[in-house]
């Protein structure tokens, strides 16, 4: 009997652990990535024909944390992206590919590719842009140095090709000019403002008003895209995610 009750125990434990592994696995990795990972079977490069990125970054934030301590960075940093994080995961199609100091980048569709369009992705990452920028302005900042902080925000869509680079580091990554072209729409953008490309625009206007940008240079700096300001929500549209912010 006591054998018995051991053998359950120790059943019972393996199945916990293998359960926490799966939880950290999907944290990490999109479900259709984890879900091959845990087969033992390698992760193949995989292209999409679209995805919707997103680029945030809050402004001055070297100038910030160099007159801040690093207690005052650390939880700065960890209230602003914890409740972003939460923005993530109440949609179904948003996924967190990594940040990098002050830089938080999104990708809208991999999960999603058989089931939805390139304008719902979109629409999914404009209204994930605007619940930041909402969290940005209502963010506490009575531990901080100053009252208040600004992100600027880059949003585009198109091809992009994703992989796990490091298989004993698991890291989903994705690379193509989209990916880049993201950054320099963040780059180019205006304090408190969601800068939307011109291939974004074009999915989402029946969604969204917009103001036009001044044409923003991409890859070599010769080429230019039309590129917008994003103004507000459509009092009636098509909306990926429900009542989300307006």
């Amino acid at each position: 009997m006591q054998q018995f009750e051991e053998t359950q125990k120790s059943s019972s434990k393996a199945d916990e652990d293998n359960a926490a592994s799966n939880e950290r696995l999907y944290g990490m990795l999109p479900k259709f990535v984890a879900d091959v990972m845990k087969t033992g079977a390698a992760v193949e490069p995989r292209p999409f024909k679209c995805l919707a990125f997103l680029t945030a970054d809050i402004v001055s934030f070297t100038n910030l944390s160099s007159k801040s301590s690093a207690k005052q960075v650390v939880s700065l940093l960890n209230r602003l992206y914890s409740q972003m994080d939460e923005v993530i995961d109440s949609f179904e199609d948003l996924y967190k590919l990594e940040t990098i100091g002050d830089a938080y980048n999104v990708v809208a569709g991999l999960n999603t590719q058989e089931t939805s369009t390139p304008k719902d992705f979109a629409v999914s990452m404009i209204e994930c842009a605007q619940r930041f920028m909402e969290i940005v302005r209502n963010l506490d900042m009575s531990d901080q140095i100053t009252d208040h902080i600004q992100m600027r925000i880059g949003v585009h869509v198109g091809p992009a090709v994703g992989g796990v680079a490091n298989p004993a580091m698991p890291k989903y990554s994705l690379f193509g000019d989209t990916v880049t072209i993201t950054g320099q729409m963040e780059q180019t953008s205006r304090p408190m403002e969601i800068h939307v490309s011109g291939p974004t625009y074009e999915l989402v206007q029946d969604v969204f008003d917009f103001d036009v940008s001044e044409a923003v240079p991409i890859l070599d700096g010769k080429q230019k895209m039309a590129a917008w300001w994003l103004l507000n929500k459509k009092r009636k549209g098509h909306s990926a995610h429900g009542d989300a912010a307006q």
